[in-house]
């Protein structure tokens, strides 16, 4: 199993939206013909981690999304990109999180 770091939250009174970081238990480097990309990783110059952004409603998950390989030498940089992998997962886990509350009826958004 793995351990993720919580490394950025957006939240409300209600709402939490949470990313989070675990170092890849499995990278694929069979596209590193140069062997750069590995040597980078071996040296600590680059990191591979994996992603998960979650949205909960009164602390119950009700959507996510995950992304696996993902290699920076910074990997703030991960959320900082414009136009990146981070804003997706964000916008996928609400799409999910939209579709929990609207298809399920479990949660009352309004008191």
């Amino acid at each position: 199993m793995q351990h993720y770091e919580r490394v950025w939250t957006f939240s409300t009174d209600r709402f939490l939206i949470e990313l989070s970081f675990a170092p890849c238990d499995d990278l694929d480097l069979s596209w590193d013909e140069s062997g750069e990309t590995r040597a980078n990783l071996e040296s600590g110059l680059w990191e591979a981690f994996d992603s998960r952004v979650r949205v909960f409603v009164d602390g119950v998950e009700i959507g996510c999304d995950y992304l696996s390989g993902s290699i920076y030498e910074n990997p703030r940089d991960f959320i900082n990109e414009k136009g990146g992998y981070f804003h997706d997962m964000v916008r996928q886990a609400i799409k999910e999180a939209r579709f929990t509350v609207r298809n399920l009826g479990q949660v009352k958004l309004r008191h």
